[in-house]
């Protein structure tokens, strides 16, 4: 009998351990993680629930309301995700998320961080989230905009490339995106219709133009380049580039003549550079003014210019 109870006592005493450590285990393996959006999405026990009460009073205190508090912890979040510091990144959209879960920044955080982690469904899950956390589209163009200047920094030119498209889907009177999205894919026809699209939405933005010139150019379609360098030009009659990119372009069709004039005007606005000097130099050797190239080959050597002393071997001596 007594062998019997102390049978009992022992399967007793073993069902008490086994569903202590279950607990246990339940509950060390809902943690909360910080690392993970939304703290890992486990219900939090009393003691975080206290602390999270604590972290909220400190930024009321320090910030002065939740809405202010929000949008710093964001900025930290984007600050951190630009330096490639994911980790520390993910923490901080979590705080903006426990200050209002209702703010759609976080997700969009969330979601770009998920991508990086190349876990996609959750990604699209976050994004999805975030638009309809944003119904009328007030935040999600500027987290776009956020992540695109991230993965650019990042040299994530794909990726850059994919937010800039949602932009363009989320706004298509963003010519900024546009713009962007020529530039990133040059020399492709995605570039040339990006950059079509850009000047119809903003015809008065010099850098378009000469970046659709640059596009044209490598494409080898010069008159339409020349067009558009000119373009450039009237609008920004200072910018130096522009007249070099044209004298470049005319040198290449041999209208020499022209190039010659765009490089006196380059030296005009800038007399002390030495490459300028050596650009002009050799439209006036283009033209068989020897006399001429040369003391422009001169000069630009006088000025630093490393590349003119070749010139002035094989043309001035």
């Amino acid at each position: 009998m007594d062998k019997l109870i102390k049978t009992i006592k022992f399967f007793f005493f073993f069902s008490l351990l086994v569903s202590f450590s279950s607990c246990f285990s339940m509950e060390k393996n809902q943690q909360p993680d910080n690392t993970k959006p939304m703290y890992g999405e486990v219900l939090k026990n009393e003691i975080y629930k206290k602390l999270d009460k604590e972290f909220i009073e400190n930024c009321i205190q320090q910030y002065g309301t939740i809405d202010s508090a929000v949008i710093v912890h964001i900025n930290y979040a984007w600050g951190y995700f630009y330096r490639n510091d994911v980790t520390t990144a993910m923490k901080r959209f979590n705080q903006a998320w426990l200050l209002n879960p209702e703010f759609p920044d976080s997700y969009f955080g969330f979601a770009a961080l998920l991508d990086m982690q190349k876990n996609t469904t959750e990604a699209v899950r976050f994004y999805k989230i975030g638009l309809k956390k944003d119904s009328i589209h007030q935040r999600a163009e500027i987290c776009y905009q956020k992540i695109a200047d991230c993965k650019e920094q990042l040299n994530d030119i794909v990726g850059t490339i994919e937010v800039y498209t949602k932009i363009t889907v989320l706004n298509p009177n963003n010519a900024f995106a546009f713009k962007k999205l020529g530039y990133l894919q040059i020399p492709s026809e995605a570039a040339l219709n990006a950059f079509d699209k850009a000047i119809s939405l903003d015809p008065n933005d010099p850098h378009t133009f000469i970046n659709r010139g640059y596009l044209y150019q490598l494409r080898e379609d010069y008159p339409e380049s020349i067009i558009d360098f000119t373009k450039a030009i009237s609008l920004a009659p200072e910018n130096i580039s522009d007249y070099v990119n044209r004298g470049i372009v005319e040198m290449l069709i041999n209208n020499n003549q022209d190039a010659k004039k765009d490089f006196e005007m380059c030296v005009h606005l800038n007399p002390k550079s030495g490459e300028l000097h050596r650009f002009l130099g050799l439209s006036k050797l283009n033209l068989n003014d020897k006399q001429g190239a040369c003391t422009d080959f001169e000069k630009a050597k006088e000025l630093g210019d490393e590349q003119s002393q070749e010139l002035i071997n094989q043309n001035c001596k």
